[in-house]
């Protein structure tokens, strides 16, 4: 199987010298690329220096990490790639985590190892609300038997560490440009939903997701409202009856204020919204 590696990065020095030496040990062999969204902290000059067997698409401007990963997307569509890993320039991958992720990989759905924390002692705090969400036996397996199986259907997960086979990328097509930074992982598993694809964790496979919490975290509430406005109106397979009672959710679950704030400017995209939707219906290579 032919597995390309595609990172987009932003003043991303602090981690990717161990993000792309963890690829180099990996035990299936990979191809990488690098989107590197006008980083100037030298990221892409050490890529070019220290890894030189990495495809570096060094970009003039931000493209987002959405649209940063559409680039890789059709780079592997062009050159005959059997499946696409996404990888965020925190993520650490082991060694054997992508033999451990074909061998249940189906070719048609989207696979993800366990995220584990930066040093990988414990899961990532977000993936494991992510499980906690799924419906699977994973919990009764560990506690009742004390063995997992190879895989288990969950749910969303964050797409900091995703194994999509190209039959996914030609039928559900790229990232929604309507989503700059956040939130275009979560409108991917709604579309993926919406054909029919299924998400599943493969429990041999690890990544350590090196992150912490959010720098600003006001400026992130505030993305995150907007998101799950955007996720929700987006949603290609619901009515707008049911769509419009999950944004009614956002009004009860946030602060009222910047919910209502963010609605309006929802208001202002209504033509994109529905381009979105009739788009992410059809199976083709939206975006790409």
């Amino acid at each position: 199987m032919k597995v390309l590696v595609v990172i987009v990065t932003y003043n991303g020095m602090k981690w990717i010298d161990q993000c792309l030496s963890a690829l180099r040990e990996s035990s299936h062999p990979v191809t990488t690329i690098v989107i590197d969204n006008h980083s100037t902290d030298g990221t892409p000059a050490f890529i070019s220096d220290n890894y030189p067997e990495v495809v570096l698409e060094a970009k003039q401007e931000n493209l987002g990490f959405g649209q940063g990963n559409n680039v890789g997307l059709r780079y592997a569509l062009d050159n005959g790639f059997d499946y696409v890993m996404l990888l965020n320039q925190d993520a650490y991958l082991q060694a054997d985590a992508i033999e451990k992720l074909l061998k249940v990989a189906d070719g048609r759905n989207l696979f993800s190892p366990l995220h584990l924390c930066g040093d990988g002692t414990r899961l990532d705090s977000q993936f494991r609300d992510s499980l906690r969400r799924a419906d699977n036996k994973m919990l009764d397996d560990l506690l009742l038997s004390g063995s997992a199986q190879p895989m288990y259907e969950t749910g969303e997960v964050c797409a900091a560490c995703w194994l999509m086979p190209i039959d996914i990328i030609r039928t559900v097509g790229g990232f929604n440009p309507l989503f700059f930074h956040y939130g275009e992982d979560n409108n991917y598993y709604t579309r993926l939903e919406c054909h029919g694809r299924k998400t599943y964790v493969a429990t041999a496979a690890h990544v350590w997701h090196d992150r912490k919490t959010h720098g600003n975290e006001a400026v992130f509430q505030e993305r995150n409202i907007r998101n799950r406005i955007y996720v929700a109106l987006c949603i290609p397979h619901l009515s707008w009856a049911l769509r419009l009672r999950k944004v009614v959710r956002v009004f009860i679950e946030e602060p009222f204020g910047p919910t209502l704030r963010e609605c309006l400017k929802a208001l202002g995209s209504w033509r994109a919204i529905a381009q979105s939707r009739k788009a992410e219906r059809q199976s083709n290579t939206t975006w790409l």
